[in-house]
């Protein structure tokens, strides 16, 4: 059992209170986001690995790996178990993503806080499997074309929501000052502090200065075996997401996006760059 003290030192907590979140606010996007990330990858084999022999092996290897690093409170919940049934874990996982009030929710802890850290790191070591064997079994090109998609949707799952949010209307209505709304909102949505660093009518530049994802993958399986997966994925990945954007909101010729620095490749802090085209 893990103390509340040991529970309230995980790094989530002083993110969300630097960007006015509750533990209450901040649970939906973790456990949402475990729920939809595992959709999505059923999609993503599904359209793009014919073998079902192959699909199989890719989601038993994950939910193995998942069971055997994550606490027994997470697997119990799940129904994770050392041989895992990937079915009955799939629909488990469909049934949370529908019921808001589902028991699988709270059930990840005593309190709301831990339940909270216990959504995010499974979260993270779901997704640190997902590309794990997604390339030990397809290789990186093919891996990499599911794992990009599979975070270009969750760039894209939002949008419409936060175009209500910030009255986009269509594409006349973006301009710098909007995309580096977006841009915070964005991350500061999964508890990630955001600092601009430069803004100008032409150029944004935000810091990132806080990661969860990363603070609690680093912490289950050390900064050497994360970085196993974030060093070959992260750079492409995190690109990828932000163009998908603004190709979604009609302006990718307009402006473009680069990332450059990345809290899991080794900087200090993460750094998005968004700048008018000319």
């Amino acid at each position: 059992m893990t103390s509340r003290e040991e529970v309230l030192k995980n790094p989530v907590f002083p993110a969300l209170k630097k960007v006015g979140q509750t533990p209450e606010q901040g649970i939906n996007p973790w456990y949402q986001g475990l729920c939809f990330h595992n959709q999505n990858l059923l999609n993503g084999l599904k359209n793009n690995v014919a073998e079902p022999s192959v699909r199989e092996a890719i989601l038993s290897d994950l939910w193995s790996f998942f069971y055997s690093v994550l606490p027994d409170r997470v697997n119990k919940v799940l129904g994770v178990e050392a041989k895992p049934n990937v079915d009955k874990i799939n629909k488990t996982l469909n049934d949370i993503m529908n019921d808001d009030k589902h028991p699988a929710i709270l059930g990840m802890g005593d309190s709301i806080e831990e339940a909270l850290v216990n959504w995010i790191k499974a979260f993270t070591i779901y997704d640190f499997a997902a590309w794990t064997f997604l390339e030990k079994h397809l290789g990186a090109k093919d891996a990499l074309k599911i794992y990009m998609g599979l975070w270009e949707t969750f760039a894209l799952a939002p949008l419409e929501q936060w175009k209500k949010t910030f009255g986009i209307k269509d594409a006349s209505d973006i301009n710098i000052d909007i995309i580096g709304k977006l841009s915070q909102a964005y991350w500061e949505s999964i508890a990630s502090p955001y600092r601009v660093a430069r803004h100008t009518k032409d150029v944004h530049e935000g810091e990132v200065l806080l990661c969860p994802y990363w603070e609690n993958m680093k912490t289950i399986l050390g900064e050497e075996k994360s970085r196993s997966m974030t060093l070959k994925t992260e750079a492409v990945v995190s690109c990828n997401y932000y163009d998908a954007i603004l190709k979604a909101l009609g302006v990718f010729d307009k402006f473009s996006f680069t990332m450059d620095k990345f809290m899991c490749c080794g900087d200090r802090c993460c750094r998005v760059r968004f700048e008018r085209r000319k």
